[in-house]
């Protein structure tokens, strides 16, 4: 990450490939041809580097090894999250339409994608949270950001849960996307090789941030959701409860039935992608 943006660009059978993949269609075949023909950029490239890339209209170096949404958003941007995007999008065009800026909260941000597509489509009319714990992410992420002038998206590098203190981080060995953290023991504090991180509530970091609304907020956490979002609903004010929500489907995961417990602060579900389940706040 020490080179600037553009010292990456794809050579002419990179450019070929992602040409090509990026303009299958987005379904069961299209997918399929592309797993089969991106391995002939992913094999070429050297270990963990990245390349420079034009996405959504953004200027963004993606590592396609050990995450599984940078090769997805570098060589199928078309199937990226596409009823996801398409469900923000809809919500960013009812905040234009009411001329007021689109606030959005991205919890496990990772490298940053749905705050770069909300950004994408948003501009400067938004207010983006990212929150990220780990620390190769967070350095991605900042990247992009800086290689885009104006971008809204401001970076929280923290963990949240449902008390503040400090938690373990462990990075997923073959998908970054799969980092999760967790409470330190006694056998931790010898460990000068373990990754601790600042861990706060989410209500705690709203404030800090000023935030007094939220259109958007996407959550995926490797099965903590639950610990986050039903401490926040239980203390936060009704004016600061989400329109909409993205949630990654944990529930095997959960302590608590974070699905039920959203049912009763007027939650109902909207639609269900292969990963997220999506929900919005019923009038009344």
């Amino acid at each position: 990450m020490t080179q600037p943006y553009g010292a990456q660009t794809p050579g002419w059978l990179d450019r070929a490939v992602i040409g090509a993949t990026s303009r299958l269609p987005n379904n069961w075949l299209g997918l399929r041809l592309a797993i089969g023909l991106r391995r002939v950029v992913t094999l070429r490239i050297p270990g963990d580097s990245g390349l420079d890339v034009v996405r959504w209209g953004l200027r963004m170096r993606l590592h396609p090894r050990r995450n599984g949404c940078e090769k997805g958003a570098l060589f199928t941007p078309q199937m990226y999250e596409a009823d996801e995007r398409k469900a923000l999008f809809a919500e960013i065009d009812k905040a234009r339409v009411e001329s007021r800026p689109f606030v959005f909260i991205d919890i496990g941000a990772n490298v940053g994608l749905f705050s770069f597509l909300v950004a994408s489509h948003a501009g400067p009319m938004a207010k983006i949270v990212a929150i990220e714990p780990e620390p190769e992410n967070l350095r991605r992420l900042r990247f992009n950001i800086a290689a885009n002038d104006g971008i809204p998206i401001h970076v929280v590098p923290l963990v949240l849960g449902e008390t503040a203190g400090t938690m373990a981080l462990t990075v997923g060995r073959h998908d970054r996307g799969g980092t999760y953290a967790r409470p330190l023991t006694a056998e931790d504090d010898a460990d000068a090789s373990l990754t601790k991180i600042e861990c706060r509530p989410l209500l705690s970091v709203l404030r800090q941030e000023e935030i007094t609304s939220i259109d958007a907020l996407k959550i995926d956490v490797e099965g903590a959701e639950d610990q986050i979002l039903i401490p926040f609903f239980r203390g936060a004010e009704e004016s600061l409860w989400p329109k909409f929500l993205i949630i990654e489907d944990a529930h095997s995961s959960w302590n608590k039935d974070l699905f039920s417990a959203l049912a009763q602060y007027g939650y109902a579900t909207t639609a269900r992608t292969k990963l997220n389940v999506m929900m919005r706040r019923q009038a009344g």
